[in-house]
C-alpha cells in the first residue's frame, strides 16, 4: 500500500461527514441528496438563505466536527452531553407538528409520547431521568476493547427504547454513536482510522428498523441480533474504508477521474486540471512545481495569481496557515460532485433507498 498523505484522510474523512449527516436524515425522510447538499455548502458561504432540510444537515455536520474536536479516548460522557446534542440537532429548525425542530431544545420530553406504526410503548416522561441515568452510567462503564462495538451497539438500541426527546432521538443516538466510536478509538483526527457508521444504518433503514424493533422486548435473543446486524455492518464498512484509504487506489480510482471529469464539464479549465493532476502526483507543491505547465516567459507573479485562484476556489489549500506550499482540497468545491460520483460508482456510498443508486450528477 502507498503512504497515505495527509490531504487523501482529511478530503476523505471530511467527505465521509457529509455522506453520514445526509444520510442520518434520509434515515428520517429528508429526501436531499448528496450533490444537492454539497452545492447548497457551498452557497452556504455565500450567505445564501438556507432551506429547513438543507439546515438539518448542516447541523449534523458541523456536530460531528465538534465531536472530534472535543471527545477523545478519557471522555466521560454525562448528561450535558447528550442535551447539548440534542440542541444541536434541532437548532434553528421548525417546531410545528411537521417540522424536524423541538419545542424543547436541549431537554428531555416532558409528555408521554407514541410513534406511529411502532408497537413498542414509550416509557413515560416522568420515568425518563432515571432510565437515561442508569443508560450514562452504563455508557462509561469500563468494558474490554473487545466488548466495547458491543456496548455501543447496546447503548444504540437503548437510546432509541427510551426516546428521550420530543424529536430528534435518530439523529441524537446516530451522533452519540459516532461519539462513542471516536472515544474507543475507532475514528480518530490524526489520520489513521476512519469509519461512517451511518453507512450500516441508511444502506436498509426497513432493515435498520427492523432490527432495532426486534430487540425492544429486552431478550437476549433479540439484543443478540441487533448487535450482530450492527457489528456485521461495521466490519463491512471498516474494509471498504481502508481499501479507500489506500493512497495509490483513491488516486488512481475517485480523485484522478474527478479532476478529468470537471474538465470535461467544463467546470476547470485545461490549466487547472493539470495542475490540479500535479497535486496529486506530488502530494504537497510549491509554485516551482508550475513551472513547466506554463511558457518561460510567464512571470512569478502571474504563477502565483494562478494559484490564488485555485485557493479561492478552495482546490488547493495550505497544509497550516502561512505556509507557502499547497495540497488538493476535495471538499465543498468543483471537484466534490465528480468524487461522490465516483465513490458511488465503486461501491462506497450506502444507496438512499434500497437497490437505488444516489443522486451524484
Amino acid at each position: 500500500m502507498v503512504p497515505r498523505p495527509p490531504w487523501i484522510f482529511f478530503g476523505v474523512k471530511n467527505l465521509f461527514q457529509t455522506v453520514e449527516s445526509v444520510i442520518s436524515t434520509h434515515i428520517e425522510g429528508n429526501n436531499t441528496t448528496i450533490a444537492a447538499y454539497v452545492e447548497a455548502a457551498r452557497n452556504i458561504k455565500k450567505k445564501i438563505n438556507i432551506d429547513q432540510k438543507i439546515k438539518m444537515i448542516l447541523n449534523l455536520e458541523n456536530t460531528i466536527k465538534d465531536i472530534e474536536k472535543e471527545v477523545d479516548t478519557n471522555t466521560a460522557f454525562n448528561k450535558g452531553f447528550i442535551l447539548d446534542l440534542h440542541r444541536k440537532v434541532v437548532d434553528g429548525l421548525d417546531t410545528t407538528r411537521d417540522g424536524e425542530g423541538d419545542a424543547r431544545p436541549g431537554a428531555y420530553r416532558n409528555e408521554h409520547r407514541e410513534i406511529q406504526n411502532y408497537t413498542h410503548v414509550l416509557p413515560q416522561h416522568t420515568d425518563l431521568r432515571d432510565l437515561m441515568d442508569q443508560l450514562i452510567k452504563f455508557i462509561n462503564t469500563p468494558v474490554p476493547h473487545t466488548m466495547e462495538l458491543i456496548k455501543i451497539a447496546i447503548v444504540h438500541h437503548r437510546f432509541v427504547w427510551i426516546h428521550p426527546f420530543g424529536n430528534g432521538n435518530g439523529r441524537v443516538v446516530r451522533l452519540l454513536t459516532y461519539a462513542m466510536l471516536v472515544r474507543a478509538g475507532y475514528i480518530d483526527k490524526d489520520g489513521n482510522r476512519l469509519l461512517d457508521p451511518t453507512a450500516v444504518f441508511g444502506s436498509n433503514k426497513l432493515t435498520y428498523y427492523d432490527k432495532l424493533s426486534g430487540a425492544d422486548d429486552l431478550s437476549e435473543e433479540g439484543a443478540t441480533a441487533w448487535c450482530e446486524y450492527m457489528l456485521s455492518g461495521l466490519t463491512q464498512e471498516i474494509h471498504k474504508i481502508d481499501q479507500l484509504l489506500d493512497a495509490d487506489f483513491t488516486k488512481r480510482e475517485i480523485v484522478i477521474p474527478a479532476i478529468i471529469y470537471a474538465h470535461e464539464k467544463q467546470k476547470i479549465t485545461k490549466l487547472e486540471r493539470d495542475m490540479l493532476l500535479v497535486c496529486v502526483d506530488k502530494n504537497l507543491v510549491a509554485a516551482s512545481d508550475f513551472r513547466d505547465l506554463f511558457p518561460a516567459s510567464t512571470s512569478h507573479v502571474r504563477i502565483s495569481q494562478v494559484i490564488n485562484k485555485l485557493r479561492e476556489q478552495n482546490l488547493v489549500q495550505a497544509p497550516r496557515p502561512g505556509a507557502r506550499k499547497y495540497m488538493l482540497c476535495m471538499n465543498n468545491n468543483l471537484l466534490t460532485t465528480g468524487i461522490l460520483r465516483k465513490l458511488d460508482e465503486n461501491g462506497f456510498l450506502p444507496p438512499i433507498q434500497p437497490g437505488a443508486t444516489n443522486q451524484t450528477v
